[in-house]
């Protein structure tokens, strides 16, 4: 009979799945407690806890789940087999979402696998002396950018109680260019959820043990971004917003955020594009120096 059982995550889950997490030392975005809880409500996410293991489920629109595979230093081996179990038990088929090491590992033992690659999903992992420091021919249209946006009465301060308010003000900006002109299509509908997941981040942002920043533009918040570590030499900045007022606002606090980071990180992992067309171009423009890569892996019955 299979032990785990899974449940809704809650917030004082973190510090047990904190450090699974850190075990794991895995740098994708949904191998932090943040991205977990946070989309718990869209994408069904549920977990279990079994010895030192984590184990998370994501609830498909066809009905099914996909598991990531667990964190907490559990082996390969062992950790196929305790979700075949669970699996088999309860009449689930197992699919089991991971980077490209473990997948090539459950390749190895388990030969009879489907794997298939999953680009939309896959991080752009950049490094922070790059996004920090923006040299060299590649990023000269950044630099540009950037310029234009300097020529501004600007400031940077990190995210705190007192100018939180001023973000979720921001945030309903942003929703009002960017949602309500695009109807009830699925573009429409993803950019919502994402302003659902902005303001949650908000309401646990200090309990959730989130680092981010602002820049204002003559006093007003015109862009903002948050994060959390996956790993210890990566940070992962789950969200970055800025308003159109100002052209260069992206990329300015794409740059002082990495700055004000201060050399803590060795990589920048800005999460995936989803396959929408205009960030993938968006997140190339700034060259990452390696994806990381995500497979979904299907086990037969």
């Amino acid at each position: 009979m299979s032990e785990l059982v899974f449940r809704g995550i809650e917030i004082t889950d973190k510090s047990w799945i904190d450090e699974a997490l850190k075990a794991s030392q895995y740098r994708g975005c949904e191998y932090t407690f943040g991205n977990n809880f946070v989309w718990r409500r869209v994408y069904r996410v549920e977990i279990a806890q079994l010895m030192s293991y984590y184990f998370v489920r994501w609830g498909m629109d066809d009905g099914t789940y996909k598991f990531s595979f667990p964190t907490g230093g559990c082996d390969v081996k062992t950790g196929v087999e305790l979700l075949k179990d669970y699996c088999q038990e309860n009449d689930i088929a197992l699919h089991i979402y991971a980077n490209r090491a473990i997948t090539e590992q459950i390749q190895e033992l388990y030969p009879e696998v489907s794997v298939s690659y999953n680009r939309d999903g896959s991080d752009y992992v950049y490094l922070a002396e790059d996004l920090a420091e923006l040299k060299g021919k590649k990023y000269h249209g950044k630099r540009n950018h950037l310029n234009r946006f300097y020529e501004n009465d600007w400031s940077f301060e990190p995210i705190n109680p007192d100018n939180m308010a001023e973000c979720i003000k921001m945030n309903e900006q942003w929703c009002s260019e960017n949602i309500c002109e695009l109807g009830c299509d699925s573009e429409a509908q993803s950019k919502e959820d994402e302003s659902c997941i902005v303001r949650c981040s908000f309401k646990y942002y200090d309990r959730l043990g989130y680092t981010g920043g602002l820049i204002r533009v003559n006093g007003e918040v015109q862009a903002f971004c948050f994060g959390e570590p996956s790993a210890d030499d990566t940070f992962v900045v789950h969200v970055e917003k800025a308003l159109k007022n100002y052209q260069g606002a992206y990329t300015a606090i794409n740059r002082e955020f990495v700055k004000y980071l201060g050399g803590r990180y060795k990589y920048i992992n800005r999460e995936e594009d989803t396959g929408a067309e205009n960030l993938r171009k968006a997140k190339l423009s700034y060259h990452p120096v390696f994806l990381e890569d995500k497979f979904d892996i299907t086990f037969g019955g």
